[in-house]
């Protein structure tokens, strides 16, 4: 029994990712679609071609939070792109 249920363990464990999901609230889809887009466009200091919506990277994921945040003030994708 005890084996059995080891062994399921440790089978589920191997398949046991942790990922990071951004619950940010936007005003409108509009601001979501700037972000997204823009997030996009941005690549992570830290992680070799991925962009900021692809890296789980703790820098990427600030970033991106930054963004998310400029946008909600009204900033520009040039102002964002030209801040980062």
């Amino acid at each position: 029994m005890h084996k059995g249920l080891l062994t399921l363990l440790l089978l589920f464990t191997c398949f046991a990712r942790a990922q990071v999901v951004d619950t940010w609230q936007f005003a409108n889809p509009q601001q979501q679609e700037q972000a997204l887009n823009i997030a996009s466009q941005l690549r992570c200091p830290q992680c070799q071609n991925q962009n900021l919506l692809e890296s789980n990277a703790p820098v990427a994921v600030s970033m991106r939070h930054q963004v998310y945040s400029m946008v909600a003030e009204g900033k520009n994708e040039v102002e964002i792109i030209g801040w980062m």
